[in-house]
């Protein structure tokens, strides 16, 4: 679709960091693993352009995207320690209900 058009403005083409729109020299060959900007980490969310993100060309990645084990472990971890503290909290509240009640 992108070839059928006339002409095409080069900013459009123009990779961005998604967070801050910094679209420096380190961006553009898509090497970089944190933007120069922003700080934002470009391995989890990739600089791309606004034709990209619009979807009218497709998105090459220069580098693949593995997943990280440990990602699956934090969020058991986050989970159990949520459900800890929300037992925990449903039981101060039961007893001061109780002492409320028994007075």
């Amino acid at each position: 679709m992108l070839s059928t058009t006339r002409t095409i403005d080069q900013r459009l083409l123009r990779r961005r960091c998604l967070a801050c729109g910094y679209d420096g020299a380190l961006l553009r060959n898509g090497l970089a693993p944190r933007c120069a900007r922003c700080g934002c980490d470009l391995g989890r969310r990739p600089a791309r352009s606004y034709v990209e993100m619009e979807g009218i060309e497709g998105i090459a990645h220069p580098r693949s995207r593995q997943r990280d084990p440990n990602v699956e472990v934090q969020l058991v971890h986050r989970w159990v320690a949520f459900m800890f503290l929300v037992m925990f909290g449903l039981v101060i509240v039961i007893y001061l209900s109780a002492a409320a009640f028994s007075v």
